[in-house]
């Protein structure tokens, strides 16, 4: 039989579907011993006749077919037609029946409550009814307006939005005994602003809790150190309006109330921080709680998850109180990447710090974050800046940081290294494996800077080697974690030994050219339109493709006619060398998961047609003059030079020689990373077919929510449950996935550092000038490279790039960045195309609209805004 009341506290067990999240919490509370005032919950089944009648009006089937624009309208009517329901015999008497528990004075506080409520992916905070002071008479009132509430428009557009059925309508009701309050609140379990774990955050106001739930009121707030429970710092707020229970029900509302006074001190914020650590480790997760001090009692009137905060997988956290651990977030910075990588990709990213950790370390550097620098997490690349600090001291760490981001650099710059300094002794972190190969590494640089062009030549011949080492090793009959590992032992070998030290020499290079020519205003050309950069030379490849196509295409003519193959024979050939020499390319393409070109080309149609339709000189012609002014501002340089100083200019010479050849070769090692980890989605694709054939799987791309170790067992064994392996594997990064700006620094307990905001006039944003010149522009906001088009001329304004965005640069007037320094994806192509960018503007994406019109000083790293976009009429 299905309940229609449980009693709380109780012994009874409910289920989510049955009672909502905001009851389960208060059954579970209470079960557990937790200061919870009694009550008891109407459940879903309570209403079923309520719901069935409700689905034979005519207003529930305006609702179903109510176009996006009468949905409010639709909501409403179902809302009129529910207030007219009476309670049922049934319904009549097991209300009785919970109320016989109560003295009949009693009052209550009646909320609604959805299964779909106070989960850990949402909250629906504020979207259901909540009545006060509700006595035997005003009852039934009440629960039938909280019942009214899911139908209301803002919780059916929720539902919509987060992916829940919103044509089901199920609500619960809690009818909980009324605390009168005289100091009540909210708590946090974790700081919302920093994400500390370590703190808990309390807004609290004088009476009932409303006024701070609901935002009514600018309460007091509290920060007290939950380690030490130590009261950290205390904002009185203006509290103008307070709520108070009246004896015979009802509330009453008193102005100004000891607005000036402190609500809460120090013994009571220690007895709530105990409260709430004690909920948090119960649920074990961070929490958000609803409490209420009656005299000197404290009660706890709801607990629910934190929907909104930075999560750390176990392993990168440390104990409360131990000495903490300092992250970068490689994947969200230089990778560009805000969504979490696959639970296969960061598998396949373990396997790299297993063989790259034998060979340039000497030992496995995948089991544990304590002893290495580079680290993969679950969906996440990090570094530990920690064994960082160790190892080469602040000031090193903060002298390269902001050539990948400028604004973590900074944040970085705020902290007190002693509590970060990693205990590790310091020769374990020491590249081991690169000291004998340092010899060859010194030699080959040395040649390099003697012959650049003959060293090129060797290079490149050695990556034309690698080419076809990929093709043997991709088809041997081996597994795919040995294959994944024999790429990477011979890319170790045969590409990085040479591309990479050979980029650092460059940038040391381009390091002593800015030192030459000091603050020479034409300094910047020095960096632009290099050669030999693989991302650059396939934006332009694409450009050139698409100079092929017929004139007045739209994106779906396009696409429909690249399917049917109906387009001039030089266009195709051009597309397929194009798909032959990039296709394995795409977004976010470290991760094995992502799409890549030639999986769906639907992803370069617009690059297509932008580049088409801009106008103006080609990519390729725009490129070659760039280059003719880096080698006619290089040789104005080096004559002024030469006339004063001859052996400098000798130097300048050489670096200048040296860096044109090798400056961009930055690229070529990810390239080869990519290639490989595309070879291992093709073979994982081939196998989920089969698996989704047998029933296994229900997509191809769910092989991506495994390990490889799964996925190699599951080949052996027909037995394993692969959606629940994923289900389960992927949990976590769902948490990461709701993060939609990640931090670029974050600590073991959960602290997001903060750079200070510097002084700027009104209309001012600053960030790092990484690619010299000043341009006017109106904006275009990008949060994908395929979201819309990027018409010529217009500022590009993107959190991160990647090698995918790469085509877009060739029409962008301007580049703005929300992260990244000068070695970001998008600061290295701006300089190469000669385009003004700024990075690390902060919230940049949010900032300004499509139309704004900004300049972007990408000298001084200020943008500033000239006029917003004009409104919209009505």
């Amino acid at each position: 039989m299905q309940e229609r009341v449980y009693l709380f506290p109780g012994e009874a067990k409910a289920t989510l579907p049955e009672v909502g999240g905001k009851g389960l919490s208060l059954m579970e509370s209470a079960h557990a011993g937790l200061p919870v005032p009694g009550g008891f919950i109407l459940t879903v089944h309570f209403f079923d006749e309520w719901i069935s009648a409700l689905k034979c009006t005519a207003a529930w089937k305006h609702f179903l077919q109510a176009p996006d624009d009468k949905l409010q309208h639709a909501c409403d009517e179902l809302k009129t037609a529910a207030s007219a329901f009476h309670f049922t015999e049934e319904q009549e008497k097991a209300l009785a029946e919970a109320l016989s528990k109560f003295p009949h004075e009693a009052l209550f506080a009646t909320r609604s409550s959805s299964p779909n409520e106070d989960l850990e992916g949402a909250s629906f905070a504020g979207g259901y009814e909540t009545v006060l002071g509700v006595n035997v008479d005003t009852l039934h009132g009440a629960i039938k307006k909280c019942f009214q509430s899911a139908l209301d428009y803002r919780v059916v557009v929720y539902l919509r939005a987060n992916g829940f059925v919103a044509n089901d309508p199920k609500i619960a009701v809690v009818v909980q005994e009324q605390i009168a309050s005289e100091i009540s609140g909210v708590g946090f379990s974790l700081n919302p602003v920093t994400n500390n774990y370590d703190d808990a955050v309390f807004n609290a106001n004088w009476g009932l809790g409303e006024t701070v739930v609901a935002g009514l009121v600018t309460p007091d707030t509290f920060i007290v150190d939950k380690v030490h429970e130590e009261v950290k710092d205390v904002n009185i707020g203006s509290k103008a309006t307070s709520l108070w229970l009246v004896g015979n029900g009802g509330t009453e509302e008193k102005k100004k109330h000891r607005n000036e006074e402190r609500t809460l001190w120090d013994k009571q914020l220690v007895d709530l921080t105990r409260l709430i650590k004690q909920v948090e480790q119960k649920y074990k997760m961070p929490m958000d709680i609803e409490w209420a001090f009656a005299g000197d009692k404290l009660f706890l009137l709801q607990a629910r998850p934190i929907t909104t905060y930075v999560p750390l997988s176990p392993e990168l956290m440390t104990v409360p109180g131990a000495r903490k651990r300092l992250y970068f977030d490689v994947t969200a910075t230089a990778q560009a990447m805000a969504e979490p990588m696959s639970k296969m990709g960061s598998s396949l990213f373990r396997h790299l710090l297993k063989v790259g950790g034998g060979l340039i370390f000497l030992r496995d550097i995948s089991k544990s974050v304590e002893t290495t620098i580079p680290w993969i997490s679950d969906g996440k690349f990090f570094f530990n800046v920690s064994n960082g600090l160790k190892l080469a001291g602040k000031r090193k760490v903060m002298e390269l940081m902001p050539i990948v981001d400028e604004l973590g650099a900074k944040a970085l710059g705020t902290l007190d290294e002693r509590v970060y300094v990693s205990p590790t002794w310091k020769l374990r972190l020491l590249p081991y494996g690169l000291l004998w190969r340092l010899p060859k590494v010194l030699l080959m640089i040395r040649r390099a800077k003697r012959d650049p062009e003959a060293m090129h030549a060797f290079v490149q011949q050695r990556l034309r080697d690698f080419d076809a080492e990929v093709v043997r090793i991709a088809e041997q009959n081996a597994s795919v974690s040995a294959i994944w590992e024999e790429l990477l032992r011979q890319m170790f070998l045969k590409v990085i030994i040479y591309t990479i030290p050979l980029t650092i020499a460059s940038r040391y290079a381009a390091g002593r050219m800015k030192g030459a020519v000091g603050r020479d205003p034409d300094a910047g050309k020095l960096l632009m339109a290099l050669p030999h950069n693989v991302t650059i030379e396939m934006g332009l490849m694409l450009a050139d493709v698409a100079k092929l196509l017929p004139e007045e295409l739209d994106a779906d003519e396009l696409e429909t006619k690249l399917k049917s193959g109906e387009l001039p024979e030089a266009f195709l050939r051009a597309w397929t060398a194009f798909l032959d020499a990039y296709g394995f390319r795409g977004a976010a393409e470290i991760d094995v998961a992502a799409v890549r070109y030639y999986d769906d080309p639907k992803l370069l149609i617009d690059l297509l047609l932008s580049t088409k339709n801009a106008g103006g000189e080609t990519p390729t012609q725009a490129f070659e003059r760039k280059a003719r002014e880096r080698e006619a501002a290089y040789g104005a340089m080096h004559t002024r030079m030469q006339a004063n100083d001859s052996k400098k200019a000798s130097v300048f010479e050489s670096d200048y020689r040296f860096f044109s050849i090798f400056g961009g070769y930055r690229e070529t090692h990810k390239k080869y990373l990519v290639m490989g980890v595309a070879i291992i989605r093709r073979i994982m694709l081939a196998t989920a077919q089969t698996w989704v054939a047998d029933g296994r799987l229900d997509r191809v791309d769910q092989v991506f929510d495994l390990t490889m170790e799964q996925y190699e067992a599951a080949l052996g064994d027909r037995s394993l449950d692969l959606r629940k392996l994923g289900r389960d594997n992927t949990a976590y990064l769902r948490k990461l996935a709701r993060v939609k700006k990640p931090p670029a620094l974050i600590d073991s307990r959960g602290f997001i550092p903060q750079p200070p905001r510097p002084p700027m006039k009104p209309g001012e944003h600053a960030g790092a000038g990484v690619s010299v010149g000043m341009v006017r522009g109106h904006v275009k906001v990008l949060h994908s490279p395929n979201e819309k088009p990027l018409l010529k001329g217009e500022i590009l304004v993107a959190r991160a790039t990647d090698p995918g965005w790469t085509p877009l640069f060739v029409n962008a007037g301007g580049i703005i960045l929300e992260i990244g320094g000068s070695l970001q994806h998008g600061a290295l192509v701006a300089r190469e195309y000669g385009i003004p960018c700024v990075a690390g503007v902060e919230n940049a994406t949010t900032i300004w609209k499509d139309g704004a019109l900004v300049e972007v000083d990408g000298t001084s790293g200020i943008v500033r805004t000239i006029s917003r976009p004009p409104k919209k009429s009505c």
